[in-house]
């Protein structure tokens, strides 16, 4: 007998449950909710997607795999090596702020919540975090090569410092400052470090 042909679409409702999870964390976050934002059955979503585990652990991957290709094309059409480091930043506050997309920033949301606690999201969690530090590490460097960046700069610590800056910002932002008071906040320590 041939089981029933699926009648929704599987990226549609892992992005329903990703912002349902980016806006309420993994805690607050109820079946009933996840049913509410998909539209589907918990039957129907635990047999697709699994328990509430792993389908918050594919929305997560989902979210931060957005994140790394709006990072690689800011990159690649940038002007130079430190405003392509300006544009994914900004690029960023204007992700977290946009009126279709919860406050503040899923990842570090996730940092704060389970990171510490779930294995599997430490791991993804640690996996992102070397990915983002790496390229952004590298612009630094290229910079710093074709003197855009003065050589006595260490490109390792203002990354680390970005890095922190950035998890401090969207953690801002989970309070409800605007993108505004985000982007003036941001151009002043990128034009401090650089």
């Amino acid at each position: 007998m041939v089981g029933r042909p699926r009648e929704f679409d599987p990226d549609e409702v892992l992005e329903a449950a990703m912002r349902a999870f980016w806006a309420n964390g993994y805690e607050s976050t109820s079946l009933s909710d996840l049913v509410a934002a998909t539209g589907l059955h918990k039957g129907s979503l635990y047999q697709s997607f699994g328990d509430k585990h792993s389908l918050f652990l594919q929305s997560l991957n989902r979210y931060l795999d957005e994140v790394r290709e709006c990072k690689k094309e800011a990159l690649a059409n940038a002007e130079s090596p430190l405003s392509g480091i300006r544009d994914v930043l900004h690029g960023f506050i204007d992700k977290s702020g946009d009126g279709d997309c919860p406050h503040g920033c899923l990842a570090v949301k996730t940092l704060v919540e389970m990171a510490p606690h779930d294995p599997e999201v430490k791991l993804i969690m640690d996996k992102h975090k070397q990915d983002m530090q790496g390229s952004m590490q590298a612009q630094l460097e290229e910079a710093q090569r074709n003197g855009e960046l003065a050589a006595d700069k260490s490109p390792e610590m203002i990354t680390i410092l970005l890095m922190v800056f950035m998890d401090g910002l969207a953690t801002w932002g989970n309070s409800g400052a605007s993108a505004e008071e985000g982007h003036a906040l941001l151009t002043a320590q990128l034009d401090a470090l650089f």
